[in-house]
C-alpha cells in the first residue's frame, strides 16, 4: 500500500480533483440558492465538448477553458428558464438535461469531424512547450483556493447574504425588495461556468481531445459531496480530495494482482472503487440535514 499511496498518487490525486472540486462549488453555489442541480454532469459534458471543440480550432487551452466556462453558463441558462421561470419539477429537469448533452455531443463531433466517439486527437497538442503545465498547476491553485473564497464569499458579503436568503427565506429577499428570481438565475449561472470549466480541465488539461463518457458521472460525485458535506464549501472540498485520492489509487493498482483475505479481487472491482466509496460515504452520512430550506422548492 505504502507503494501506491506515495508523492505521485498526491500530485495524481490533486489533479483528479481538479475537474471534481470546481463542478462541486459550482453545485454548492446552485443548491445554496435553492435550486437543485441534478444538470451537472451534462455541464461538465458542455464545457468539456466546446473546450476541446476550440483548442482544436484555435491551438490556445486558455481561449479553450474560457469557451468551456462561456458554454457552461449558456447551457446553465437554459437549464434555470425551465427550473426557475418555467417551474419544472427540478430533478427531473436535470435529469432530462443530462441526457440532452450525453445525446447532443455524439451528434456534435460527427457534423463537425465525422466521428462520433469525440474530438480528433491532436498531433501536437498545446502546451507542450511546458505553458500547459503552468495553466494546469495554475487551474489546480484556483480550484483549491475557491472553497475559501466562497466560505467567505457566502459568510461575509451582501450578496452572499442575499444567495443563501434565496435558499432558506425567500420572502425576506422579496420584502426587501430584491427578486429571489434573479438571484437563484444568477447562481445557477455561475454553476453552470464553474461546472463548465471543470468538464474543460478534463478535455483540455488533462487530455488532448474529447471523448464519449469522458466526465464518468464526475457531476454526480460533485453533487454527492456537496450533500455528503452538508452544503458546506471546505468540507465539499475535502471529499472531493477524498474520492479523487480513491479514483488515483485505483488507477495504480489496475497494474497489479490484489487479494483480500485470499480471495483475488477483479480489476472491475477495482475500478469501480471511488464509485462504492461515493455511494458508501451517503450511505453512513450521519447527522442533521443542513439543505437549505427551500431547496428544490418554489418561494
Amino acid at each position: 500500500m505504502s507503494a501506491v499511496l506515495d508523492f505521485e498518487w498526491i500530485m495524481s490525486s490533486l489533479r483528479l480533483a481538479l475537474p471534481l472540486l470546481l463542478a462541486a462549488m459550482g453545485g454548492l453555489i446552485c443548491e445554496r440558492s435553492g435550486i437543485v442541480n441534478i444538470a451537472l454532469e451534462g455541464l461538465m459534458v458542455a464545457g468539456a465538448l466546446c473546450g476541446a471543440i476550440v483548442v482544436h480550432a484555435t491551438g490556445s487551452q486558455p481561449a479553450g477553458l474560457f469557451a468551456a466556462a462561456l458554454a457552461g453558463g449558456v447551457a446553465a441558462c437554459v437549464y434555470a428558464v425551465f427550473a426557475i421561470h418555467g417551474r419544472a419539477q427540478q430533478v427531473v429537469a436535470g435529469a432530462a438535461f443530462n441526457m440532452l448533452a450525453a445525446g447532443a455531443a455524439p451528434y456534435v463531433t460527427k457534423a463537425l469531424y465525422g466521428i462520433s466517439g469525440g474530438t480528433p486527437s491532436m498531433e501536437s497538442p498545446p502546451g507542450t512547450d511546458g505553458s500547459g503545465e503552468v495553466l494546469l498547476y495554475a487551474t489546480t491553485a484556483l480550484a483549491l483556493a475557491l472553497p475559501f473564497g466562497i466560505a467567505w464569499f457566502l459568510g461575509k458579503t451582501r450578496a452572499g447574504l442575499f444567495l443563501r436568503f434565496a435558499g432558506e427565506e425567500p420572502r425576506a429577499l422579496e420584502s426587501a425588495g430584491i427578486n429571489p428570481a434573479s438571484v437563484r438565475f444568477g447562481a445557477v449561472v455561475a454553476s453552470g461556468v464553474l461546472a463548465g470549466l471543470g468538464g474543460a480541465t478534463l478535455s483540455v488539461l488533462l487530455s488532448s481531445s474529447f471523448a464519449r463518457g469522458m466526465t464518468g458521472g464526475r457531476g454526480f460525485m460533485a453533487l454527492a459531496a456537496v450533500i455528503f458535506a452538508g452544503w458546506r464549501p471546505v468540507p465539499a472540498a475535502l471529499v472531493c480530495l477524498g474520492f479523487a485520492g480513491a479514483d488515483a489509487a485505483q488507477i495504480r493498482l489496475q497494474g497489479g494482482r490484489h487479494a483480500v483475505f485470499g480471495i483475488a479481487l477483479p480489476v472491475q472491482f477495482i475500478q469501480a472503487m471511488p464509485y462504492l466509496i461515493t455511494l458508501v460515504a451517503i450511505a453512513l452520512r450521519s447527522g442533521p440535514s443542513r439543505a437549505p430550506r427551500f431547496l428544490g422548492r418554489e418561494s
